[in-house]
């Protein structure tokens, strides 16, 4: 039995690198053990029915970044070998200076080389001049979760084509899945929302995943009384995040904008399920899960041409240029009138065959095994 030590930082709390993580070591079960190294006040969220899977701790908070990065990168090697591991898995962003063990490496996206300002000048500098070359360079293989971030990898670090291996995230079919009428109604009672809405869910940030333009684009629909509903924004503050609420703060259209900050996965559920349309448009997506789950929930989805949601979605939604308000309204307008009938639901069930975790997770473990 292939025995596999797993670096667990996933941050400060479980978003899509760790749900990402979760997901494909609990399908990964053809075998292979797999030894799990999370913060000790994060043990509780890493819950595995993979019987394969150990999760062990280490004293590090999940609070401290610089912590984490220190022993990610001069501790865990050393558990590694300890563990008589025959390789390692670090499945978020790191830097990886040295190694024991043949060490395999998730990176989801390369958004510091599409977005300038998506971090800080000290950040960008560590992450594009230090972390993304030396880490690519070292890996043994990369596994990254789409064909964009794929040919980003190339592009930007000069990655061999034959070191890079594709593995989707994938979308739990059983958890995002229209609900029913109680189920709705009993959550719009508890948060007080409305009814009828546009909906974006995601890190509320600026500029990187655009929420500026899904705010304009409803501004523009009230101007001109295309929509009479409200605009729900799903998610917490992000990088920037104080541009975009002090915009509203400042809009004639104020009380129809609602920060709905975190929501529980059964709160998302129904917002998907009921919002008359999700508009995604963000300027750069390694993969965008949002869209994803949108669509299995029976959502009308308008997202942007660019980066990896093309891929996302398919032959499913309206794709468009995330920089053009008149695009981003058109779209989201045509949506609006275009009812959900049986074929497009067939064509999502067929769409998201693709992103089953179970196959998922055997094609990840047949790739870390070889």
């Amino acid at each position: 039995m292939m025995k596999i030590v797993v670096s667990g930082y996933v941050g400060k709390k479980i978003t899509g690198i760790g749900r990402n993580l979760i997901s494909l070591l609990n399908n990964a079960k053809g075998g292979t053990e797999f030894v799990l190294y999370a913060n000790e006040d994060m043990k509780d969220v890493f819950k595995f029915d993979n019987a394969n899977v150990t999760v062990k701790t280490y004293s590090v908070s999940k609070n401290s970044s610089v912590g984490n990065l220190l022993w990610t990168t001069f501790v865990f090697p050393f558990k590694v070998l300890s563990e008589k591991a025959d390789k390692a898995l670090i499945p978020n962003f790191t830097l990886l200076l040295f190694k024991f063990k043949p060490t395999y490496v998730i990176m989801h996206d390369l958004i510091e080389y599409n977005v300038p300002n998506k971090f800080s000048k000290l950040k960008m500098f560590y992450r594009t001049k230090l972390a993304n070359p030396i880490t690519s360079r070292l890996a043994n293989r990369i596994i990254t979760v789409s064909n964009n971030s794929k040919k980003d990898l190339m592009k930007f670090l000069g990655v061999k084509e034959n070191k890079i291996a594709v593995i989707y995230n994938g979308v739990d079919q059983e958890k995002f899945k229209p609900v029913s009428k109680d189920i709705c109604d009993r959550v719009f009672e508890s948060r007080k929302w409305p009814r009828e809405y546009i909906l974006y869910a995601g890190t509320i940030d600026h500029p990187g995943k655009n929420a500026m333009s899904v705010i304009q684009v409803f501004e523009r629909l009230k101007e001109s009384g295309s929509y009479n509903g409200q605009l729900i924004l799903a998610g917490m503050p992000g990088a920037g995040f104080e541009v975009v609420e002090e915009y509203v703060n400042q809009s004639k259209y104020k009380d129809e904008i609602i920060f709905g900050g975190f929501v529980t996965d059964e709160e998302l559920v129904v917002l998907y399920t009921c919002c008359d349309v999700f508009c995604f448009v963000s300027l750069y997506e390694g993969f965008g899960i949002p869209p994803l789950e949108s669509l299995a929930c029976g959502a009308k989805v308008v997202v942007s041409n660019t980066s990896a949601l093309p891929e996302v979605v398919g032959d499913l939604g309206w794709k468009v240029n995330p920089k053009s308000l008149d695009a981003i309204e058109n779209a989201v307008k045509n949506a609006l009138d275009t009812p959900t009938d049986e074929d497009y639901k067939k064509s999502v069930a067929a769409h998201l065959k693709e992103y089953e975790w179970c196959n998922l997770g055997k094609c990840f473990e047949k790739t870390i095994c070889m």
